[in-house]
C-alpha cells in the first residue's frame, strides 16, 4: 500500500509537471504579442491621424414634417470636426470631436425636434443648445484577434463600446450605448475617399425600434 501511494504521488507530480510545461509553452507563444505590443502602425490609423472638419452633412434626427432629412449647415470657420492623434506610447488612437456654435435657426430646429421626441423641459432644451457639444473616442486593435475596439464618451454623458473591422477602404464599427444613450445600438462606417477626404455614415436603432441616420463629409485641415 505504501508503494502504491508513492507511485500515485509520482504519477500526479509528473502529470502536473507536464501540464505546467504545456501552459508555459502557450504563455511563451502569447507573450510575444501580449507583452508590450508594438505601437499602432497600420496604414489606416496613420492616415486618420490629423485634424478634420465637417464640410457637409445631413441628419434625420432633424427631419421635417414630411420626414425628409435636413441638411446640416456648416460654419465657415470649420469649427465642427475632430482631431485625431496617437496616445499612450502609440498604443491607442485618441479622437476629440467638437461642434461649433449653432445659429439661431439651428437652435430652433433642434429644440423643436427634441420637443416632439423627448420629455425635456424648455429649460433643459435651452441649456442643451447653448452648450458646445464635445466628444472623446479612444480606439485600439486587439493584439490577439486584430479586431478594432473603441470607447466613446460625450458631453451629454453618453457612453458607447464598439467593435469593428476594416473592409477595403471602409472601417465598420458596431456600437452599444449606455449612460444617457442606454439601449441604443448603432453602426458607424467611415469610407476613405482620398488622403484628405472621407465620408461617415452612422445608423442608429433606438430602444423603441425607430431608426435614424446621419451622414457627413470630412476634409483634412491643411497643416
Amino acid at each position: 500500500m505504501k508503494r502504491l501511494s508513492i507511485l500515485l504521488l509520482v504519477v500526479m507530480v509528473s502529470l502536473s509537471s507536464c501540464t505546467t510545461n504545456q501552459e508555459n509553452e502557450i504563455a511563451k507563444k502569447n507573450a510575444s504579442y501580449l507583452f508590450q505590443p508594438k505601437p499602432l502602425d497600420d496604414e489606416w490609423n496613420r492616415w486618420l491621424v490629423g485634424e478634420w472638419k465637417v464640410v457637409s452633412g445631413e441628419s434625420d434626427w432633424l427631419a421635417d414634417e414630411s420626414g425628409n432629412t435636413v441638411e446640416i449647415d456648416v460654419d465657415e470657420e470649420g469649427t465642427s470636426g475632430f482631431k485625431v492623434e496617437f496616445g499612450l506610447n502609440g498604443q491607442f488612437l485618441i479622437m476629440r470631436g467638437s461642434v461649433g456654435e449653432m445659429t439661431d435657426e439651428q437652435k430652433k430646429q433642434v429644440k423643436e425636434a427634441f420637443k416632439e421626441t423627448t420629455n425635456a423641459s424648455d429649460e433643459d432644451l435651452e441649456r442643451f443648445v447653448s452648450m458646445p457639444y464635445k466628444s472623446l473616442q479612444i480606439q485600439t486593435i486587439d493584439p490577439k484577434t486584430g479586431e478594432r475596439i473603441g470607447y466613446f464618451f460625450d458631453s451629454q454623458r453618453c457612453i458607447a463600446k464598439g467593435t469593428g473591422r476594416l473592409e477595403g477602404n471602409k472601417e465598420i464599427m458596431e456600437w452599444e450605448w449606455s449612460g444617457t444613450g442606454q439601449g441604443v445600438r448603432s453602426v458607424g462606417i467611415i469610407e476613405k475617399i482620398s488622403d484628405n477626404k472621407f465620408t461617415g455614415i452612422h445608423k442608429y436603432t433606438l430602444p423603441n425600434g425607430d431608426k435614424m441616420e446621419e451622414k457627413i463629409e470630412m476634409t483634412r485641415i491643411a497643416k
